[in-house]
């Protein structure tokens, strides 16, 4: 089959209210016309607004990928488009074609997140931070005044031990109140039960009878000092110290358990609070300071709760077990990017924008992931890979069944969802995090050097990825949506189509028993039309008889990118 000829553009100037591209013949305008087809993997972009594809001799079945790619951190206006198509035949199956799936042979089980138990409510950190946001960011300089300072007056748990590191047995009180950041003081006592290198682990004197035990919270203590934390600080940076204490605090805590209701569908695991870096004592720069702060570097955590004391909902010890390490590493991220903005990075007056603070966090589980499997970035792990050993499964399972899902539900409704949302949906986190493995797989340098930039800032939201992946974030994000579809789908795809770390073909087959959950419609005549936000795609597929061509026309209301590619 020939390849696409380099030719030049004639703009046409029969539409008045736009302005129609439509490819003219290469050389002697007497020669034959341009060779449109496209062999399987090759695409074309919709340059202006019209494209013509030939079917070649045997017709072609074609994927047409729309993108929003106007990128705010907001991601809530819609604009509105119609494609008009002349010359397709019928579209055939609108599922991806049964052979391009990898097959998934029977074997261990691939977990759901969710599937066999209530779903993880990650968002309830990001919901107390984004209500409080406006208020502690007014308060940024005069906690580095604090900070600077860092004297016991400024406040925080040390008070409750004087100048004395903490030992274990010591009691300390905490403020678990979560109804307002700065002034609901709910007061728990905690007990010191384990101490680590870079950890303190603390267990609420009210949790729960028949819960961890004293080896159970030694053993959480050396899983984050020489799991979590060396991982989260090689990709991330280290945390500020405002307690002074040169540690971590992991409170495990039944107030936890009580932010979940009766018979539940989801559950809070754990969650980091920004209150908790600023200062209690009264400033001029902060009023009357945040009496609620625990001014300490920490994080609260499931209390498991074996009989359903709180609320009725059991969690067993087991289970918490198994949720609370991917947590830790999730919310050590945002610790440490809440942290570094206000105390380390200079010029910067803002939290991260929370749709990238997210995405951040999930690259975490993922990290933790590739920690604890012992396998790396850029393998395309299928199924197959990941039921090869009990230690990658298990892996899997813990730490990155819940980005699987989440990305899962994205998948599904594309056009209604984006990673720049500021919704904080499950399809969001899922979206964001699926983006930026994708642009750290393609800008070939450092994982971590690439992580690190994102953390450091100063700027946040889409102005970072700029920042850091580059000013044609634009372009990335088309390429990135038409990787959606066409991954592994066959063999010889352009780079920038593929996803080097993750063949989801093949693992969501083994892991849902179904096909693969793109929403693709078909497109066999006349017109479709939709809506699109910013940073979310619709995908049609549509087929061209042989010896035929088509011709698309788009008519945009914004910044909408168009390409067709060949599936075969």
């Amino acid at each position: 089959m020939m390849k696409i000829h380099r030719c030049a553009l004639r703009i046409s100037t029969l539409l008045p209210a736009a302005v129609a591209v439509v490819l003219a013949a290469c050389g002697d305008p007497s020669g034959p016309a341009e060779d449109n087809s496209l062999a399987p993997g090759q695409s074309k972009a919709v340059g202006g607004t019209t494209v013509t594809v030939e079917g070649g001799s045997t017709g072609s079945e074609n994927v047409l990928v729309l993108v929003d790619t106007a990128l705010t951190d907001s991601a809530r206006t819609k604009v509105s488009y119609t494609v008009t198509v002349t010359g397709t035949g019928a579209a055939g199956a609108v599922s991806l074609p049964a052979t391009a799936l990898v097959p998934s042979p029977q074997g261990p089980a691939l977990r759901a997140a969710g599937v066999t138990a209530p779903e993880l409510d990650i968002s309830y950190g990001a919901r107390l931070n984004a209500r409080d946001r406006t208020r502690l960011q007014r308060g940024f300089s005069a906690a580095r005044a604090a900070y600077r300072a860092r004297s016991t007056a400024a406040g925080g748990i040390s008070r409750s031990l004087g100048v004395a590191p903490p030992q274990v047995g010591d009691i300390i009180n905490f403020n678990v109140g979560t109804d307002d950041a700065c002034d609901d003081i709910v007061t728990r006592a905690g007990r010191v039960v384990a101490i680590g290198t870079q950890s303190i682990v603390v267990a609420d004197t009210q949790n729960p009878s028949g819960g961890f035990t004293t080896a159970d919270y030694q053993r959480f203590a050396a899983r984050f000092d020489t799991l979590v934390y060396p991982l989260d600080v090689a990709n991330f940076g280290a945390p500020g110290d405002v307690d002074a204490n040169s540690k971590i605090l992991l409170l495990f805590t039944s107030a936890v358990n009580e932010l979940t209701p009766r018979n539940s569908e989801s559950y809070v695991a754990g969650f980091f609070y920004n209150r908790d870096l600023f200062p209690t004592n009264n400033t001029p720069q902060f009023g009357p300071g945040c009496a609620g702060s625990n001014y300490s570097e920490l994080f609260y955590l499931l209390a498991p709760d074996p009989t359903g004391l709180v609320n009725g909902n059991v969690r067993k010890t087991s289970f918490v077990d198994s949720v609370t390490t991917s947590v830790i590493a999730h919310e050590f991220e945002h610790l440490i990017n809440a942290s570094r903005r206000l105390y380390i990075t200079q010029g910067v007056e803002e939290f991260e924008v929370g749709w990238l603070d997210e995405g951040l966090a999930h690259v975490a589980e993922e990290l933790l992931f590739y920690r604890e499997s012992g396998v790396s970035p850029k393998a395309n792990l299928d199924s197959i890979a990941i039921r090869s050993s009990d230690k990658i499964r298990f892996a899997f399972n813990n730490d990155q069944s819940s980005n699987s899902s989440r990305y899962h539900d994205f998948l599904a409704a594309p056009s209604k969802n984006s990673p720049f949302r500021a919704d904080d949906s499950l399809s969001t986190r899922g979206a964001t995090w699926n983006l930026l493995r994708y642009l750290a797989d393609r800008k070939g340098t450092s994982e971590a050097a690439t992580w690190l930039a994102l953390v450091r800032g100063p700027s946040a939201g889409n102005a970072n990825l700029k920042a850091v992946f580059g000013g044609d974030l634009s372009a990335r994000v088309r390429d990135w949506s038409v990787s959606h579809y066409m991954d592994d789908l066959i063999s010889g795809l352009p780079a920038e189509f593929t996803q080097e770390s993750w063949n989801w073909h093949s693992l969501y087959k083994a892991i849902y028993k179904a096909p693969y959950p793109l929403e693709v419609k078909a497109l066999t005549g006349g017109t479709a039309s939709g809506e699109l936000i910013e940073g979310s795609s619709a995908y049609y597929r549509f087929s061209i008889p042989p010896n035929t061509s088509a011709t698309l026309t788009l008519s945009p209301g914004g910044p909408i990118a168009a390409r067709v590619v060949r599936i075969r």
